[in-house]
């Protein structure tokens, strides 16, 4: 029979952390955050502006310092660019400026009965685990966001970024590759993928590098110019922003930890 393991999922422009221990100390984060009980038991988030509250459910905003303690039982934290589509809709529909939103555990249980089920069974299927994340974005939103089918030119764009991750990679020479102008490729590149390039870019730098860390064996310095970074500072600076821990604490949780990364847009 499976025993539920504690795991961590990175995709393009989101992730999924589901663990029976996640207290952290302040911190803050460049990506919008929800998380939730999966058993009903209460924590405690604390932020500057409403110090310490008990919790079932939040939605913490981009870079706001908050701190979770106080977790006894399963919990998941998904995170997602604000920059993109969706992460954009829950920020202005659903925070509308506020920088926390605190649920009820009855406000979400459709989405607590999509995240149990993924405790119970590993997820090794790109779109699972889309599909998985959107139940809980969409949710919050209370709609389905409209997703416009992807233009070709901006596939291609996407294939040559993943294939040149390790290089630098300049705005004019991806729309050089797909035949488009500068200012036109950016304009349609965000419109499609709901992400500026360079964000885009960024968030891929970061999931290459810490595959390549995590599951790879590779040394921070190797994970890092495999990625196309500098240095691996520059790693460390941009992991922290998304998951507001240096990469090496996650490094220190692989024997407890199932990691899995997906190529979606």
């Amino acid at each position: 029979m499976y025993s539920p393991k504690a795991a961590m999922y990175l995709g393009s422009t989101r992730s999924m952390l589901i663990s029976p221990h996640l207290p952290t100390e302040v911190h803050q984060h460049a990506v919008l955050q929800f998380t939730c009980s999966l058993d009903g038991k209460p924590f405690r988030v604390w932020t500057e502006g409403d110090g310490w509250q008990q919790a079932e459910a939040v939605l913490i905003d981009s870079m706001v310092a908050h701190s979770l303690k106080e977790f006894d039982g399963w919990q998941v934290t998904t995170c997602i660019m604000p920059d993109v589509q969706t992460g954009r809709l829950v920020q202005e529909r659903v925070l509308e400026g506020k920088p926390i939103k605190y649920y009820l555990e009855k406000d979400i249980l459709p989405v607590i009965d999509a995240l149990k089920m993924a405790r119970q069974e590993l997820i090794t299927d790109s779109g699972v685990f889309q599909t998985l994340t959107n139940t809980v974005y969409h949710h919050l939103l209370q709609e389905t966001p409209f997703t416009p089918p992807l233009d070709d030119r901006i596939t291609k764009a996407i294939h040559y970024i993943r294939q040149n991750i390790h290089e630098k990679i300049a705005a004019a020479t991806v729309a050089a590759e797909v035949h488009l102008s500068e200012h036109r490729f950016l304009h349609l590149f965000r419109e499609q993928v709901g992400a500026p390039l360079r964000q885009y870019v960024i968030w891929q730098r970061v999931a290459v590098a810490t595959q390549a860390l995590l599951m790879d064996g590779k040394s921070s310095k190797e994970a890092a110019y495999e990625a196309g970074f500098s240095d691996p500072a520059h790693f460390s600076r941009h992991f922290s922003l998304m998951f507001g821990a240096q990469p090496s604490a996650y490094a220190a949780l692989k024997p407890l930890y199932h990691f899995g990364f997906f190529q979606n847009i």
